[in-house]
C-alpha cells in the first residue's frame, strides 16, 4: 500500500530539496536507499513497508513519488 500523504512515511515534502541535505533526513525517517537507475533512486522503509522513487535533477530531488512496497 501507499502511505497517506502527509504521514510520517510520506516523502513528498522532500521534492525540490537539495539531494545531499535531504538524504540524511530521509534516512532519519527509517528509509534505506535500495537501488538506483541512472538519476533515479528507490528508497524502502522496512518498518512501514513504504517505498519511494526519487528522481534527481541538477542536485535536487525533482520528483518524489510514493510507490507500492513491491516496487522497491
Amino acid at each position: 500500500g501507499l502511505p497517506v500523504v502527509g504521514s510520517p512515511s510520506d516523502l513528498s515534502d522532500f521534492e525540490g530539496a537539495r539531494a545531499g541535505q535531504a538524504e540524511m533526513g530521509i534516512q532519519a525517517l527509517g528509509y534505506e536507499f535500495n537501488r538506483t537507475e541512472g538519476l533515479t533512486a528507490f528508497c524502502f522503509n522496512r518498518s512501514t513497508g513504504a517505498c519511494a522513487r526519487i528522481k534527481t535533477d541538477q542536485g535536487r530531488y525533482a520528483d518524489v513519488t510514493m510507490l507500492a512496497y513491491d516496487e522497491c
